[in-house]
């Protein structure tokens, strides 16, 4: 099979963005170019990093994979999903420096492609590139998929879900779309609690079609019902046998685990935090500004357009 360079190299192709696969492969080469270098290069940083790498070694070397420990001691902060995506991986290298950054290399890749492949369905091939090409460049996205934190792995599974619901609401109206994106929902809350996020679109999706209804539209009253069945599923693979182990070992330990992970990191973390308090403009004046870049530096000539959508849509409605 011959290979023709030219084909790929070609600035006219480069410049139109409208050759889905010239676009996409070409998309694949700086995704991974971003993305994977110095990978293995470096050991874990303080202060996520190290203690994320060395539970997800004790996982390997002791085989207690449901209940985090470090150092010997259980570690309750967090759900083990990402851990065990660490685990995994150096299960397989044997190299922690290798393992404990390919989930979220792994994961913002992936992200990345389900970026690029909406804006090629919804609007097209050049619109998902340079969407998925931003989204590369944004400080934010690439510091987490460089470094060995949850946010990146959360991101995944939520874009998931995202996907999963627009494909369903807005592209194919496959179910099977719904499913996958709740069920991704859940893996989501069992890896940092907030992954439901994504069904929150179905408030303004529903609002819309009671003001401007479709016929035939919305229907399938059990298939809803069944997304969050689906959702729970995900969630009930870690948690119906943590607390079947946790019965089962009579351990106070893990019975503290258990409470700790269930109320204290969710419930209690909500309702009456005990760190990272930040007053409501936080987000506005100390992240958005640096680590939206180059995003942010567009907001300026973005609220024009949103002014307009928002007037189309209310007179619509």
């Amino acid at each position: 099979m011959s290979i023709n360079i030219a084909y790929w190299f070609d600035l006219n192709r480069f410049k139109s963005g409208n050759d889905p696969q010239f676009n996409l492969v070409w998309l694949l080469i700086f995704a991974l170019t971003i993305i994977f270098i110095g990978l293995g290069l470096r050991e874990p940083w303080p202060a996520d990093e190290p203690r994320f790498a060395q539970v997800a070694r004790e996982m390997v070397e002791t085989g207690q994979w449901f209940f985090p420990m470090r150092g010997g001691e259980l570690y309750p902060d967090k759900p083990p999903v990402f851990m065990w995506c660490i685990a995994f991986f150096y299960w397989l290298s044997g190299s922690i420096k290798i393992s404990f950054l390919l989930p979220s290399a792994i994961c913002s890749l992936l992200t990345t492609f389900l970026v690029y492949d909406l804006g090629r369905r919804f609007w097209s091939p050049q619109v998902g590139w340079r969407a998925a090409i931003l989204l590369l460049l944004t400080i934010q996205f690439t510091l987490q998929a460089k470094t060995a934190q949850i946010d990146a792995v959360l991101c995944c599974w939520t874009t998931i879900g995202c996907y999963g619901l627009l494909r369903h609401l807005l592209s194919d109206g496959h179910w099977r779309w719904y499913f996958i994106g709740c069920f991704f929902m859940g893996i989501g809350v069992i890896t940092k609690g907030v992954g439901f996020l994504p069904i929150l679109m179905l408030i303004p999706y529903v609002m819309l079609r009671i003001f401007q209804p479709k016929e035939h539209e919305i229907q399938g009253s059990w298939q809803w019902a069944a997304g969050v069945l689906a959702l729970l599923a995900a969630v009930l693979l870690w948690f119906i046998p943590m607390l079947i182990l946790v019965e089962q070992s009579n351990n106070p330990l893990f019975e503290q685990y258990r409470d700790n992970i269930l109320f204290k990191q969710t419930a209690t973390r909500y309702a009456n935090p005990w760190h990272h308090i930040k007053p409501f403009w936080y987000y506005l004046v100390s992240v958005i500004p640096l680590f939206w870049l180059p995003i942010s530096l567009m907001l300026p000539w973005l609220f024009k357009h949103w002014k307009k959508g928002v007037i189309k849509s209310v007179w619509i409605c």
